[in-house]
């Protein structure tokens, strides 16, 4: 089935609704949140303010629009490297490959999303958390799976599928936020990552 083509107009309001949020995540990362206006915003982006409003019609729709739609990218590579060719081990080493690159891709929304949902407003917070969440839950569903047929062909130890996929996120998040705070004093990649994961879970070393 064809896809439809977006007209021009459609493709301008896109491309500038892209440059007010990557203005926007400069911005935030650097002062934070709370010390950024929709005017500062509005002039480094070199748009008038009322054309923000078109776009968002507050400070605080802008960053939701922000932290969702960077949630959406890390979500989509997570899905898609579970889909990738291959047997269970290869589609785990390939979902934590593609997790670190991600996040190294976008430490700026890493550090905003992690410093300033707290200072957020309740409601704001609230819808983030929920959004997100349900993104979380499909990709640890996913990885269960991947577990859970592992487990069938006896790869792995018959632990419960659903707690590996949390294991490993958890193991996986752990290194990279250290990595927030120690960029240049604690290397790391997928290898050192899964080595420390298989230890009571792989029945063959086959990573």
């Amino acid at each position: 089935m064809e896809k439809t083509r977006l007209s021009r107009k459609e493709r301008e309001y896109l491309r500038h609704r892209q440059e007010i949020l990557q203005v926007a995540l400069k911005l935030f990362s650097e002062k934070g949140f709370h010390n950024v206006s929709m005017h500062e915003i509005a002039t480094t982006s070199e748009f008038a303010v009322g054309t923000l409003y078109k776009f968002f019609s507050n400070k605080e729709a802008l960053y939701r629009a922000l932290i969702i739609d960077s949630s959406q990218v890390f979500h989509s590579s997570l899905m898609a490297s579970l889909t990738t060719s291959g047997n269970e081990l290869e589609k785990i080493r390939a979902c934590v490959e593609a997790k670190i690159k991600v996040f190294m891709e976008n430490l700026d929304y890493v550090r905003l999303y992690l410093a300033e949902t707290r200072g957020a407003s309740f409601n704001i917070k609230a819808s983030l958390d929920a959004d997100i969440k349900l993104m979380l839950e499909e990709f640890l569903e996913k990885l269960a799976s991947v577990f859970e047929s592992g487990i069938k062909k006896g790869l792995f130890k018959a632990f419960d599928p659903y707690l590996l996929a949390v294991a490993l996120d958890g193991l996986s998040n752990a290194f990279l936020f250290v990595h927030l705070d120690h960029p240049d004093k604690k290397a790391f990649d997928a290898n050192l990552i899964l080595d420390i994961f298989s230890q009571q879970l792989y029945k063959k070393e086959e990573l």
